[in-house]
C-alpha cells in the first residue's frame, strides 16, 4: 500500500439526486441558475457526455464508490443492499490516512425493507427503524466513512440524523414535512403543493451547515474525503418556500419532445400502457412541475456555494479536488414522460459530471467524448495514489492484473488531453407490468447508442448526431446493419470484460 501522506489532495464531493445533465446553466439550459456549479465548470472541467451506469439511485450509488458495474458489485436494483464484502473507494482512502465523512444522503442500504416471513430485513437506512429508535446513527466505517451526518427520505419525507436535529432544536418544523404538502404525484391536484419549510430549517441548509462543521473540524495537514449528497431534485416537485416562486412556470423551455407520447418499441409501449405509476399530464402542469424542480437545483446550488466558501474560508481549495455528479438524470418532460424508468433516453442517462482540480486546465467542456461514473473511482484513487488493486476482492486469473472497468481522467483534468474514444455501459433490469423481469443493456459511443432489452429480442439503436431528440428507432433500418452489427459486438464485448468476478480462486486446479 502506498505511503501515507498529507501532501495527497482532499476531495469534495457534491452529488445531487436524479439531476439530468441539461439542468444546468454551464451545460446550456437557458432558464436555471446554477452560478457556482457554473463557477466550478469555469474554473475546472465539465463532461457533458457522462452517463451513469444504471438509471436508479442505489445500484448508481454502488457504482460510484466501488467502480463497478451494477452486476459486478451485485446491487442491480433499488431494494438490494450493497453486499457489505465488497471494496468502495471510501474504505481505500480511510486505509490510506484519509479522513472520510458523508453529509445528506447516501442510500446504500434500502430506505424501507418490508415485512417477510414475519421478519424485517435489516437496513441501516430503513426509516422506520429510525423513527422508532432502534437506530439512531450510522455505523463507524459504514462502506468506509469514518462518521456521517446521514439523511435519509425525498423533499416531503425525511429520516436521519437531520430528523432526531430538528425534533430536538426546532419543534414543529418537522411537521411541515410530510405526504400531502407536495406534489407527489403529477397526476394530482392542484398542478403543485408547497412545501412549507423555511429555508434555514431546510435539509438542502443542514447539510451545508454539517458539511462546513466538517471543513473546520479537519485538522491541519490531515487529508479528507467529503461525500456532500442532496436528496433533491427527486421527486416529488416541490421547492421550499424561498425558492418555489423563483422561476416563472410560462417562461421555461420545455423539452422538445414533451408533447410526443409515441413509443419506439412494443416492450415501452407495453410500459406506458400498462406500468400504472406513469402519470399523464398537460403543458400548465408539466411547466409548473419543471418550475419547482428548477427552484429545487437553485437551492442545491445556493448549498454548494456555501460549502465552497468554507472551504476557501479554511484556505483548503487549493489542496482539494472538487466534483460535482449525480445518480442519474430525471425525464422531467422529455418524451412525455417524468420520474424514471425503462426509457432510455438522454435525459435520463447523461448527467452533471464537473471537476475542479487544483492546477488543472481551466474553462475545459469535454463535449465530443463520451466518460461514464463509472470514471470516477479510478480518477479518484490516482490523484490519491492509491492502486485501483485494493478495490480487488480476489476471482480474476492470477496472470491478469486488476483493474476497474472505467478509467481515471487525470490527464484530462491535469493538462487538457484529450481521452480516446470509450463507450460507455449503462444496465437496468426493471420488472415489466406483466411482473417479469426485464434485463436491459444499453452501449453509448460518441454518435451512436444502442439498447438491447431481454428477453423480448427488441432493441433500439439511435443516431444521436443526425437524431439528438431520438425519435427514430433504426433497430430495423437495413442501410443501418453493418453498424448495429457493430455496435451488438462492442455491447458483447463490454458485457464480457465487465463480467462479475466470481468466487475468490484459492489453488490452480
Amino acid at each position: 500500500m502506498p505511503e501515507k501522506t498529507a501532501a495527497r489532495p482532499n476531495f469534495l464531493v457534491f452529488c445531487t439526486d436524479q439531476q439530468g445533465s441539461y439542468a444546468l446553466g454551464c451545460n446550456a439550459n437557458p432558464d436555471i441558475r446554477t452560478p457556482n456549479v457554473d463557477r466550478l465548470a469555469r474554473e475546472g472541467a465539465t463532461f457533458v457526455r457522462a452517463y451513469c451506469s444504471n438509471p436508479v439511485c442505489m445500484p448508481s450509488r454502488a457504482s460510484i464508490f466501488t467502480g463497478l458495474t451494477p452486476r459486478q458489485h451485485g446491487c442491480t436494483t433499488n431494494g438490494v443492499n450493497l453486499p457489505e464484502s465488497v471494496p468502495t473507494v471510501v474504505q481505500a482512502l480511510a486505509d490510506a490516512g484519509y479522513r472520510t465523512h458523508a453529509v445528506g444522503k447516501l442510500h446504500l442500504h434500502a430506505f424501507g425493507p418490508k415485512e417477510r416471513d414475519g421478519r424485517r430485513p435489516f437496513s441501516w437506512e430503513d426509516g422506520r427503524r429510525w423513527r422508532e429508535g432502534d437506530i439512531t446513527g450510522l455505523p463507524a466505517g459504514y462502506y468506509g466513512f469514518q462518521t456521517a451526518d446521514y439523511v435519509g427520505g425525498h423533499v416531503d419525507y425525511c429520516f436521519g440524523d437531520y430528523e432526531n436535529w430538528l425534533v430536538a432544536e426546532h419543534p414543529g418544523v418537522r411537521e411541515l414535512y410530510g405526504r400531502g404538502r407536495s406534489r407527489h404525484l403529477v397526476s394530482e391536484a392542484p398542478p403543485c403543493r408547497t412545501l412549507p419549510v423555511p429555508d434555514e430549517h431546510h435539509y438542502n441548509t443542514w447539510i451545508a451547515d454539517r458539511a462546513s462543521a466538517f471543513l473546520s473540524s479537519v485538522s491541519p495537514g490531515q487529508s479528507f474525503f467529503l461525500w456532500c449528497s442532496f436528496p433533491d431534485p427527486h421527486f416529488p416537485f416541490a421547492a421550499c418556500e424561498r425558492y418555489r416562486h423563483l422561476f416563472d412556470p410560462a417562461s421555461l423551455a420545455l423539452r422538445s419532445t414533451w408533447n410526443d407520447a409515441s413509443d419506439p418499441c412494443g416492450v415501452l409501449a407495453d410500459f406506458r400502457a400498462n406500468w400504472g405509476v406513469l402519470p399523464e399530464f398537460d403543458e400548465a402542469t408539466l411547466r409548473e412541475v419543471v418550475a419547482q424542480t428548477y427552484g429545487m437545483i437553485a437551492h442545491i446550488d445556493a448549498s454548494i456555494g456555501r460549502v465552497l466558501d468554507a472551504l476557501e474560508g479554511k484556505g483548503l481549495a487549493q489542496k482539494t479536488v472538487v466534483a460535482v455528479l449525480s445518480d442519474h438524470g430525471e425525464y422531467l418532460g422529455a418524451h412525455h414522460l417524468v420520474y424514471k424508468g425503462a426509457w432510455p433516453y438522454e435525459e435520463l442517462y447523461r448527467v452533471p459530471f464537473l471537476w475542479r482540480v487544483p492546477s488543472g486546465a481551466r474553462g475545459q467542456r469535454v463535449g465530443d467524448r463520451v466518460v461514464s461514473l463509472l470514471d470516477f473511482a479510478p480518477t479518484v484513487l490516482d490523484y490519491a495514489g492509491v492502486e485501483e488493486s485494493v478495490l480487488d476482492r480476489g476471482g480474476l486469473a492470477v496472470d491478469r492484473p486488476f483493474r476497474l472497468p472505467g478509467r481515471s481522467l487525470r490527464k484530462t483534468l491535469d493538462t487538457g488531453e484529450a481521452l480516446t474514444p470509450r463507450p460507455a455501459l449503462v444496465e437496468f433490469e426493471p420488472h415489466r407490468p406483466s411482473g417479469q423481469l426485464l434485463r436491459q443493456r444499453t452501449i453509448v459511443e460518441e454518435r451512436f447508442k444502442l439498447t438491447v432489452f431481454a428477453p423480448t429480442g427488441e432493441g433500439l439503436l439511435r443516431d444521436l448526431v443526425e437524431d439528438p431528440d431520438e425519435r427514430v428507432n433504426l433497430w430495423d433500418d437495413p442501410s443501418c446493419r453493418a453498424e448495429k452489427a457493430r455496435l451488438l459486438h462492442t455491447l458483447v464485448e463490454e458485457l464480457a470484460r465487465t463480467d462479475p468476478f466470481g468466487a475468490e480462486r484459492i489453488a490452480d486446479a
